[in-house]
């Protein structure tokens, strides 16, 4: 049974950048850690894999927050490692339907505006006209729509997973209230996790230098990076979660 992690307080009030990219080096078995993930990060692309990784990164945030100095876990419970990615994998994917959904029902209500004008077309010339400009117009409407809100997912999910994590419910992942309250009781850091993830995610992409070899051990590193620096901003003001 997974537990929920208790937050030890840091209490510096800002999370060490560099210390974000250093942390793993100070467990002795730090490669062989990362390179089991780069393995299952590369399964991912059969699904199966996303489950291993978001698991070790559940149990790898727990560690972090409780302010375990070795906060990677081991690989040898395979079987937890999968359940504890289960909640993870179910919230993305959760917030991603939503999102299609409501990308969709824009998409949609558009296209039958424009087939009702459409079919004036033949009591008017400009009806036709005027149907394929709002076709063309719903269609821009829905694809802007879409990059907005997955710009708003990509900066709102990491405070869902943190809850979720963390109070170990699903439930939690829906108290929309707490997720904001949590990015604005802790804005700079939150950026600054956000900015770290974003320096990893580009570093990582040098990994494909080693004839690929490297990229995903790389590409799971950085999802590390990202959640030792959320769990290091619940540290600072653990209250928050």
């Amino acid at each position: 049974m997974p537990t929920r992690a208790t937050p030890t307080p840091s209490g510096s009030g800002t999370i060490d950048f560099a210390k974000c990219f250093t942390f793993a080096v100070e467990d002795p078995d730090w490669v062989k850690k990362i390179l089991f993930g780069g393995l299952f990060t590369l399964l991912s692309a059969l699904i199966v894999g996303i489950f291993f990784v978001s698991g070790y990164w559940v149990r790898f945030l727990r560690r972090v927050v409780a302010g375990d100095p070795r906060p990677l876990p081991e690989w040898d419970d395979l079987g937890g490692i999968f359940n504890d990615g289960l909640k993870v994998v179910g919230v993305y994917f959760t917030y991603v339907a939503g999102m299609i959904v409501v990308v969709l029902a824009l998409g949609c209500a558009a296209g039958l505006l424009g087939a009702g004008i459409g079919s004036l077309s033949r009591a008017s010339e400009g009806a036709s006209s005027a149907a394929a400009a709002l076709g063309g117009l719903g269609m821009a409407a829905a694809y802007g729509l879409f990059l907005l809100l997955a710009l708003v997912l990509a900066v709102f999910l990491p405070a869902v997973f943190v809850r979720v994590v963390l109070k170990d419910r699903f439930s939690e992942a829906f108290a929309f209230r707490e997720h904001l309250a949590f990015i604005k009781a802790n804005l700079a850091n939150y950026a600054l996790s956000l900015v770290v993830y974003l320096v990893a995610n580009f570093a990582s992409q040098f990994g494909a230098l080693l004839c690929c070899v490297g990229l995903f051990p790389a590409v799971f590193w950085s999802y590390l990076i990202f959640g030792y620096a959320l769990g290091e901003t619940v540290r600072q003001n653990p209250r928050s979660v």
